[in-house]
């Protein structure tokens, strides 16, 4: 039964993210002759993690809260501590941004903070987080549209040109922006299917759960978001998913939950699991800041990334999930 419910939990999340890629690559190509920067187009496409939130969706409604608000910020953790880590490691890069960009990454985790002090996310808290999240959208589009244009080159013209290219209408990629929806959801309910079962079997806290092993498997795509566009000398998509990552993360995703159904907030979320996902989100602000993220740099994240590992598996308590 438990390797069962293994198959059906990294199934559903390997169609959660299959489903989410083809959904994210058909809404850019609808939404490219905009005109916006390609650092936007990233925030947007890219830094809204739809597979994370849908994944948080069904367990919250499979009354698994510790999981849905672990998989948030396990995600936002492993972009740091894996992907941006192994960029700096594998392909050093210099980017540039500006500090009014830096300032709302660093404080994002600040703003959700006063709503998991009382352990409790009610769907009001949910709206006012959303409302936040929405206004940092509005900012960096309104900024990005009034000329400052972070990162523009010459990759919105390529992907122009290539639509231009295209006989498809719009409807085309409307059509299978649905269809993967519908994978989406699909996935998403297979994956907590599974997850339910392991751990009422193996008796693992279901926030250390989503916090690691969730958190590492529906950010893999994480990786080639960050390291590829870097790699093409395309680090404007990179620094736009991770500047959208992590606010998302932070606001936006756990907003979205709370609308979906009230869920508590275990104490281990306000005295270990948030303050590591503020201690991460507001170094990367600095590194990114100093305008280098390069060997050591990246080894730092690294090291971090591990040593948050050992102490959720070795020192958090397990509590098993009733039947």
């Amino acid at each position: 039964m438990v390797v069962l419910r293994v198959v059906l939990f990294l199934g559903g999340i390997a169609i959660l993210i299959y489903s989410v890629e083809e959904l994210i690559e058909n809404i850019t190509k609808a939404a490219i002759l905009s005109g916006v920067s390609a650092f936007l187009l990233a925030v947007f496409f890219t830094g809204l993690d739809f597979e994370n939130w849908a994944f948080g969706v069904a367990a919250i409604v499979g009354d698994l809260p510790g999981v849905a608000i672990g998989s948030a910020f396990g995600s936002a953790l492993f972009l740091v501590g894996v992907s941006v880590a192994l960029a700096g490691v594998l392909v050093p890069f210099e980017p540039n941004l500006p500090t009014d960009y830096l300032l709302l990454l660093a404080v994002s985790p600040l703003l959700a903070l006063p709503f998991l002090l009382d352990r409790q996310l009610s769907r009001t808290d949910g709206g006012f987080l959303l409302v936040i999240f929405g206004g940092v959208l509005a900012y960096l589009y309104w900024q990005e549209e009034r000329g400052r244009e972070t990162f523009r080159d010459e990759e919105t013209e390529e992907a122009r040109a290539a639509l231009a290219a295209d006989e498809h209408g719009p409807w085309y990629y409307i059509g299978f922006v649905v269809v993967f929806t519908i994978g989406m959801v699909i996935g998403s309910e297979l994956a907590v299917y599974g997850a339910r079962g392991i751990l009422a079997n193996v008796g693992l806290n279901g926030t250390i759960f989503g916090m690691t092993v969730v958190g590492f498997v529906m950010s893999l795509e994480e990786i080639l978001l960050v390291v590829e566009p870097i790699r093409n000398d395309r680090s404007s998509i990179a620094v736009g998913n991770i500047i959208g990552s992590l606010i998302f993360f932070t606001t936006g995703n756990i907003g979205l939950l709370a609308v979906v159904r009230s869920f508590p907030v275990a104490q281990s979320v306000l005295w270990f699991y948030w303050p590591a996902v503020f201690v991460t989100t507001l170094l990367t602000a600095v590194v990114l800041y100093r305008g280098r993220i390069k060997r050591p740099e990246g080894v730092l994240f690294g090291v971090l990334y591990v040593a948050y590992w050992v102490i959720s598996y070795a020192y958090l308590p397990r509590s098993p999930l009733p039947q």
